[in-house]
């Protein structure tokens, strides 16, 4: 990769020389996540990891570990996200950072790789030690709040308490209407409230939490942007598979669209 060309900034030359420039690590991310090249921010991942790394730059390295981690959640490759957790844990818990809300983020983004990967019981008592950090430190409507009670809720589906999945859904969803601004979010928690119901049998539930989904899916306010096109992809195969062909047509539609504009 040309660093210079492809990282780097040419009047950037006062920059500090003992850390990664972590902004511009994220703006560059956040660009190629925005056009969905998964390719181009592994091969950016790859690249300031190694320059963090070269520069001793541990908290440098850590934001880009924990990156990675979700990455890696994405493509698929367990052990690269398992040797990107192990690092990540360490070093959050050697930079004291286990008791912040910056390294609560960090449990919350391994445990949900780990869930991903099969390892939901693994996951939960880091989804425990971030929900005493953010409930402690966060406001109720605070979007990294619902993230965490959606993500608890998925752990818990996975292994089949029911009950404790729908109130953390539910949890996730008010906290998402007290943050405002949120209508894909509170989206996908419906439709894994409908996914959940399904599996357990509860079948009465299913159409009313694919509606509210759809309602919020389909609001004129949505900003139609690069996380919205990922929710479409996302929210698309489950109304696919309950037989809800054209809205599921609709939302594969809308992220085409938005992902070829980008």
């Amino acid at each position: 990769m040309n660093k210079i060309q492809d990282f780097e900034c040419e009047s950037c030359s006062n920059e500090p020389t003992d850390r990664i420039n972590i902004q511009r690590f994220f703006a560059k991310l956040d660009e190629l996540f925005s056009r969905n090249d998964l390719p181009a921010a592994g091969r950016l991942m790859d690249y300031w990891e190694h320059d963090a790394r070269a520069l001793g730059d541990e908290r440098g390295l850590l934001e880009v570990l924990n990156e990675e981690t979700g990455y890696f959640r994405r493509t698929g490759e367990k052990e690269k996200a398992e040797k990107a957790i192990s690092e990540a844990l360490a070093l959050t818990e050697k930079l004291g950072l286990s008791e912040t809300v910056s390294g609560a983020t960090i449990y919350v983004n391994c445990a949900t790789t780990m869930k991903a990967f099969g390892e939901a019981e693994k996951a939960l008592p880091y989804y425990e030690k971030a929900r005493l950090v953010y409930e402690k430190n966060l406001e109720k409507g605070d979007f990294m709040l619902a993230a965490l009670y959606n993500n608890t809720a998925l752990a818990l589906a996975d292994l089949g308490r029911t009950a404790e999945a729908e109130e953390h859904f539910l949890l996730a969803i008010e906290t998402l209407k007290a943050g405002g601004s949120h209508n894909g979010e509170i989206a996908v928690s419906y439709v894994n409230l409908a996914q959940l119901y399904y599996g357990a049998g509860i079948n009465e539930k299913i159409p009313s939490a694919l509606e509210s989904g759809w309602e919020y899916l389909s609001s004129e306010n949505n900003p139609h942007d690069g996380n919205f096109a990922f929710i479409c992809s996302k929210c698309a195969p489950a109304y696919r598979d309950f037989g809800q062909i054209q809205r599921a047509d609709i939302l594969f539609n809308t992220a085409k669209e938005i992902y070829e504009r980008a």
